[in-house]
C-alpha cells in the first residue's frame, strides 16, 4: 500500500570488512524519521538510527515466522546492481495454508517425529513429577525446544556449546559434552576452535535443538564470544550467586545494582533467571576484536568496585567458607573457555526450571524464579520478555573501559 514494510531484524554477517564501507554509506542516509509504515513498524528507541531507504542489501534467511518476519536472517552485503524501488517482497505462505509440523507422527517402533526428526524413547521422563506434576519427557523436551528455538537460536548460533546429557533422567549420570564425536548428528555444526585438535559442537540451525533433544540434552552451555569469533568477546555475563542465608530480594538488589554500573559505564544490562537462585545480567558487545583477558579484567573491575563499595553484601572470592550472608560476583564465565547457561535453556533441576529472559520492570520484589519452566515458558515468551532490544543494543567495551579508568569511573553510581 505505499507504506515500507519492516520484516524483521538481521543480526548475524556483519564482519569487520564489511561494517567499514557500511557505516559510511549509512551515515550519508541517516535521518530523523522513521521510513516505515503500516502494522509491525519499528518503535523509536534510544540505539535506533533511521536511514532513508536507498540502499539494497542482500540477505540470506531461512523462510518467514507466522507473522511475516524473516526466520535466521543473515547480511551477505549490499547490491549496487538492483535500484531500492525495483525490490519487491516475496510473499510468505498464508499460515493457514502451511503444514503443521508433525510432533506426534508416529514412527516405527513407538519413536516420534518432531520437526523431521525421529525421536526414540519419546516418553522417557527427564525431569521426574512434582507438585502432583506428570514428569517431563524427551518429548516434552524437544516439543519445548522447537517451541522456543527460533528465540533461543539467536543467542546460540555461531557459538561453541556445551551439551549437559542426561539420558537417565536428571537422578542419573551427566554428561558434559563440547566436543563433535562419533555418532553425532549431522543437524550440529562442527567448529574448530585453537588449541583443541578436536572440533566443538554448534548449534545453527533449530532441527539441530531437535537433535539435542533426542541425546537426552537437558542444559545448553554456549560460549560467550562473537557470533562464529570464538576469540572475540561477544557479551559479559555477571552470574549472582547468593549463599543459603541470602534473601532472594538480595539477589535482585545486585541485579540492579550491576545495572545502574553498566549503564553508567555506557553498556546496556539484560536480566535472566539461571533456573536456580540467582540472576545473570548480560551485556552485548559490538564486535571490535577485544580479546578475552580484556573482557575478563573489565568485568573483574566492575564486581570488585561492587564489593569494595558493600563488603557486607558482595564478595568476589568463590570460598563457599568466606560467603556466608553474601552474594558471590561471579565474573569468570568472561573467559574464553567458560560458558553459561543459554536464555530460555532447561536445567537439570526438580520442576524443569529454565533461565527466563526477564524485563526490568519484573526484577522486583515478589520475582519467583520457580514459576519459568519448561511447561510455562513458552506461552510466557509470547508476551514481552525485555529483551526484544539485545541485539540492537550492543554497546563498546572500549569505551565503557575509557570510562572506568578515568577518575571516579568505578564509585558508585547514584
Amino acid at each position: 500500500d505505499g507504506l515500507l514494510a519492516h520484516v524483521g531484524r538481521v543480526g548475524t554477517g556483519f564482519g569487520a570488512a564489511k561494517v567499514a564501507p557500511l557505516m559510511k554509506q549509512l551515515r550519508a542516509l541517516e535521518t530523523s524519521e522513521s521510513p516505515f509504515g503500516g502494522a509491525g513498524a519499528p518503535r523509536r528507541g534510544k540505539e535506533i538510527h533511521w536511514v532513508k531507504p536507498q540502499l539494497v542489501a542482500e540477505i540470506e534467511y531461512a523462510g518467514f515466522t507466522a507473522d511475516g518476519s524473516v526466520r535466521q536472517a543473515s547480511f551477505k552485503g549490499l547490491r549496487a546492481d538492483k535500484p531500492a524501488a525495483e525490490v519487491e517482497a516475496e510473499a510468505p505462505a498464508r499460515a493457514d495454508l502451511v503444514q503443521p509440523s508433525p510432533v506426534r507422527t508416529i514412527a516405527p517402533h513407538g519413536s516420534v517425529v518432531v520437526m523431521g526428526l525421529t525421536l526414540s524413547h519419546p516418553d522417557k521422563a527427564l525431569w521426574p513429577g512434582a507438585d502432583g506434576d506428570a514428569p517431563v519427557t524427551k518429548l516434552d523436551l524437544a516439543r519445548y525446544y522447537e517451541a522456543v528455538g527460533e528465540w533461543m537460536l539467536a543467542h546460540l548460533r555461531g557459538r561453541p556449546c556445551s551439551l549437559v546429557r542426561m539420558p537417565d533422567g536428571i537422578d542419573g549420570e551427566r554428561f558434559f559434552q563440547r566436543h563433535a564425536g562419533k555418532g553425532n548428528s549431522a543437524l550440529f555444526t562442527e567448529t574448530k576452535v585453537f588449541g583443541d585438535h578436536k572440533p566443538y559442537l554448534q548449534i545453527d540451525r533449530v532441527e539441530a535443538l531437535i537433535a539435542a533433544a533426542q541425546i537426552a540434552s537437558v542444559e545448553l552451555h554456549p560460549w560467550n564470544c562473537a557470533p562464529f569469533k570464538p576469540e572475540t568477546p561477544g557479551r559479559l555475563v555477571f552470574d549472582l550467586d547468593p549463599a543459603p542465608d541470602v534473601a532472594f530480594g538480595d539477589v535482585i538488589y545486585a541485579a540492579r545494582s550491576v545495572r545502574a554500573r553498566l549503564e553508567a559505564l555506557g553498556l546496556t544490562a539484560f536480566c535472566k533467571t539461571t533456573g536456580g537462585k540467582g540472576l545473570h545480567v548480560v551485556t552485548p558487545l559490538v564486535d571490535e576484536n577485544l580479546d578475552w583477558p580484556t573482557a575478563k579484567a573489565f568485568a573483574r573491575a566492575v564486581c570488585e568496585a561492587m564489593a569494595r563499595d558493600a563488603p557486607d553484601r558482595f564478595l568476589i572470592n568463590m570460598a563457599k567458607a568466606r560467603r556466608g550472608g553474601r552474594i558471590f560476583l561471579d565474573y569468570l564465565r568472561n573467559d574464553r573457555l567458560a560458558t553459561a547457561v543459554a536464555p530460555l535453556s532447561p536445567r537439570a533441576r526438580s520442576g524443569a526450571p529454565v533461565s527466563m529472559p526477564l524485563p526490568w520492570t519484573a526484577v522486583k520484589a515478589g520475582l519467583d524464579p520457580a514459576r519459568f519452566t519448561l511447561r510455562t515458558a513458552p506461552a510466557l515468551l509470547k508476551r514481552k520478555t525485555g529483551w526484544e532490544d539485545y541485539f540492537t543494543a550492543e554497546a563498546s567495551l572500549k569505551a565503557a573501559i575509557a570510562k572506568l579508568k578515568a577518575p571516579g569511573g568505578s564509585r558508585r553510581p547514584r
